[in-house]
């Protein structure tokens, strides 16, 4: 969608659009990216031995690796919860930008011309080379230098994803959490958004396969054919697991209900929205649901 709309439209006006959730929005669109670094290696190298890029920074690299966009509000919750003034952890992100080792994404939408929105941050130039040259790791499309066109879309999915990882880390013993497992049934095979083990008190281990949809046109044909492979997979599987489906809003919930319905898989699979995780009054233990008489129930995994 975001390649679809003309740029030399007034967007300076009223709203001409629906608001779209925040983290759903086909009309979201990048208004800048900042240039990659061309610092040479053996000067990051330097740096790393002054002491002038720490163990911390290397740590938010290897994590944008794997994580690939992240907020900075994500970011201060996972790396400088210790920090006691903002302009500390902003200071430390511009240096970070300057040397490459992240890259700043900015972005608006045209269903909210008006409103500012919170810049991404993804794996900059600097950060690939160390990755490369200090770990060997094979990069691939991931190098900043190499990457696939992607869309904002693609972008929403991995922001809410890790919103959700930052808050089961906080509140659940999460002992495993991967991207993009292949999960294989004889001649078929799936790949969830993401696969994580809570273990509980009594040290049993729960399998979740996270799926994350936003708003594509075919969002619910994928997920007619995700539902079937899952039902047979969880079900046939020596592990069991739970499904569990992140979806922006309510309405997308309930559309989603009546096709797991019609596929019979339903006990099976545990929601969350959009709505529910960024809302600060609630707990992450209370915010997974299921339907019950075509209304929500919600669970209490505290």
């Amino acid at each position: 969608m975001e390649f679809q709309v003309s740029p030399l439209i007034n967007t300076t006006g009223e709203m001409a659009l629906q608001p779209k959730p925040v983290w759903d929005d086909p009309y979201a669109y990048i208004t800048g990216m900042d240039q990659l670094t061309r610092h040479e290696f053996y000067y990051i190298e330097e740096k790393i031995k002054n002491g002038w890029i720490t163990d911390r920074d290397i740590e938010i690299v290897k994590f944008l690796f794997v994580h690939r966009w992240i907020t900075l509000i994500q970011l201060q919750q996972i790396f400088f919860r210790e920090a006691e003034r903002d302009e500390t952890v902003k200071k430390r992100i511009r240096k970070l930008l300057k040397y490459g080792l992240i890259r700043r994404i900015q972005w608006k939408t045209y269903s909210s011309p008006t409103e500012n929105r919170q810049s991404l941050y993804e794996l900059g130039a600097s950060g690939a080379d160390i990755l490369k040259y200090r770990y060997g790791i094979a990069l691939g499309n991931r190098d900043p230098r190499a990457a696939r066109p992607t869309t904002m879309l693609y972008r929403m999915k991995y922001i809410v994803t890790n919103e959700l990882y930052i808050q089961l880390r906080e509140n659940f013993n999460m002992i495993h959490f991967e991207f993009h497992p292949i999960l294989k049934l004889e001649d078929d095979q799936q790949i969830p958004m993401a696969r994580y083990i809570l273990q509980t008190p009594a040290n049993k281990k729960i399998i979740f396969y996270l799926v994350v949809h936003r708003d594509d046109e075919k969002w619910l044909k994928t997920l007619r054919y995700q539902a079937q492979f899952y039902k047979s997979y969880i079900s046939g599987g020596e592990d069991g697991g739970i499904l569990v489906l992140l979806l922006s809003s309510d309405d997308k919930a309930v559309l989603a209900q009546k096709l797991l319905l019609q596929e019979g898989i339903t006990n099976l699979v545990w929601f969350i929205t959009d709505k529910d995780l960024y809302d600060t009054e609630k707990d992450i233990k209370t915010n997974f649901f299921f339907f019950k008489d075509e209304g929500k129930q919600y669970y209490n995994l505290g």
